[in-house]
């Protein structure tokens, strides 16, 4: 159909003609089926989505602008094809809020979670990386003192015992590797 004949049928039915917009109906539903199996092809909501784009279509005729000399068939198109887009979105979105499994969780939890924990192994991996080569940095005694007080839970003293050196020495040992960890560690 010729571009003067969509704009006399629009027009037509902008002013009420059922006529006008029965035959738009008749000559989109082509374009409907195509765009229903091009943007949301679910079979099984074929006739819930037909009713969809065939409301889209009235409304876009009592939205159609004709002084922007858009061709009507181009306008409903893109309407048809955000509609099912849209649609498709949303029926991503509810399914991600169904709740599952016993506890009422939902999948979205999961996902978020699943993310969360893909975040967190990685920036571990970094620290843990970081802090090894920050640990290299160390004298050999420092990190006696750090990796004894940190892995092995000894207080000052039994390293002290262990190391042959004074509780003192072990402060000041501690102390200074702590600062030199913070100051290598921090970006």
């Amino acid at each position: 159909m010729r571009k003067i004949m969509w704009d006399k049928l629009v027009s037509e039915a902008k002013k009420g003609d059922k006529t006008s917009i029965d035959e738009i109906i008749s000559n989109l539903r082509p374009l409907l089926v195509s765009s229903i199996r091009r943007y949301y092809n679910k079979p099984n909501e074929y006739d819930d989505l037909m009713q969809d784009g065939i409301i889209c279509i009235l409304e876009s005729i009592k939205e159609f602008d004709e002084s922007k000399e858009v061709h009507f068939l181009g306008y409903i198109k893109s309407k048809l094809k955000y509609l099912y887009l849209n649609k498709h979105k949303e029926k991503i979105h509810l399914s991600l809020n169904e709740p599952i499994g016993e506890d009422d969780g939902e999948i979205i939890d999961l996902l978020v979670s699943d993310h969360k924990d893909a975040i967190e192994i990685i920036i571990e991996d970094e620290t843990s990386t970081l802090i090894k080569k920050s640990l290299d940095k160390l004298t050999e005694r420092q990190k006696q003192v750090i990796l004894l007080f940190y892995m092995e839970n000894m207080n000052m003293y039994e390293i002290g015992k262990e190391l042959g050196i004074s509780y003192r020495t072990v402060v000041n040992l501690k102390t200074t590797a702590v600062n030199n960890l913070k100051k290598w560690i921090k970006p």
